[in-house]
């Protein structure tokens, strides 16, 4: 017998849901090719996403770096230090980063919001998610991304950190014995490994053709074209609420149709197949209280085809805010501003 029905169950959740938003800005570039993604922190903020969630009834913090890791968000890639080949491009500022990043996000956790961080490069994404995992034990992460970025020094051709955050989160201590890969393996305060088990990783959007292929769940491009978004995502929330309590959503903004980003083209999805992703998250994790952190990486405004400026910092405000709840009812003041970038 059923004592609550549906509407009640919605209300009593409503009234216990968090309602602290942490917004991390990480203005770094420096594991990818170009300084060009460590503006993305700054184009949401300046179009308002803040405000966007405080309308939607948030309560939201603004963390920005300290002060001694705030000179490497200028730093162009070339300006930094890369003696041999066969080392990381710039791994002890990465370390650094990934270190903050993660020692904050287990603390804003702790603290009873959900971290919300603004990037930057993918390469952050290992501190992220190493925090989360520091904080909640084992969780889920719904991986949202054209790549898989799943290389590591055995077999990166690039010898950047972009390209190795799911390699580091899902990997066990043997699985790449280079120096570099085992002091990122290191981040974070828990000595556990995997920081996240690779069958509770979900990826979906992968659009790259990669020999390079992770033992996680992924769906790609081809195939949700030929069965459409909503059963995949349907089928992927389901697949990772039944083994974790705790689901983190990481998206790359290169998984979408969009131009001011590092990789960009128009074989990726619609804003629309973005939106339908973003509603499920919000119904299904958030509503339910099982939403561990939140990303949204590779903004890269300057990066943007002219014809199309705005578009890609239009459609990441889009994309948080529908998770958190956000419509064109409850979230009236955005269709009256104008986005600049």
């Amino acid at each position: 017998m059923e004592i609550f029905s549906a509407e009640v169950r919605m209300v009593l959740c409503e009234k216990t849901m968090k309602k602290n938003i942490s917004i991390i800005l990480a203005p770094f570039s420096i594991g990818g090719p170009n300084n060009a993604a460590k503006d993305g922190p700054q184009a949401l903020m300046s179009n308002n996403v803040d405000d966007d969630l405080k309308e939607l009834g948030f309560n939201v913090k603004i963390i920005r770096p300290p002060k001694n890791l705030g000179t490497l968000a200028h730093k162009h890639i070339n300006t930094l230090t890369h003696k041999h080949i066969s080392t990381i491009k710039n791994i002890d500022s990465i370390v650094k980063i990934n270190n903050w990043l993660s020692t904050t996000i287990a603390s804003e956790i702790k603290n009873d919001s959900i971290p919300l961080t603004i990037g930057g490069d993918h390469s952050l994404a290992i501190g992220t998610i190493t925090g989360t995992s520091d904080a909640l034990g084992n969780i889920g992460v719904l991986w949202i991304d054209r790549h898989f970025d799943a290389h590591s020094p055995k077999n990166t051709p690039s010898w950047r950190a972009h390209g190795m955050p799911v390699a580091v989160l899902a990997a066990n201590k043997n699985y790449d014995l280079h120096p570099d890969f085992q002091n990122l393996l290191s981040i974070g305060k828990s000595n556990r490994l995997p920081k996240v088990k690779p069958e509770n990783f979900v990826q979906i959007a992968i659009g790259e053709k990669s020999h390079i292929k992770p033992n996680t769940k992924w769906y790609s491009m081809e195939y949700i074209d030929n069965v459409g978004i909503k059963k995949v995502i349907d089928e992927a929330l389901n697949y990772l609420l039944k083994r974790v309590k705790h689901v983190y959503i990481a998206w790359d903004i290169d998984s979408m149709n969009v131009t001011g980003t590092g990789t960009s083209g128009d074989s990726q999805l619609t804003l629309r197949e973005g939106l339908v992703i973003a509603r499920e998250i919000n119904k299904k994790i958030r509503l339910a209280n099982r939403l561990a952190g939140f990303e949204i990486m590779e903004v890269a405004p300057k990066l943007e085809r002219k014809d199309l400026r705005g578009q890609t910092v239009d459609w990441a405000i889009q994309l948080v805010t529908t998770c958190f709840g956000g419509n064109l009812f409850n979230n009236l003041s955005r269709l009256k501003r104008n986005i600049h970038v």
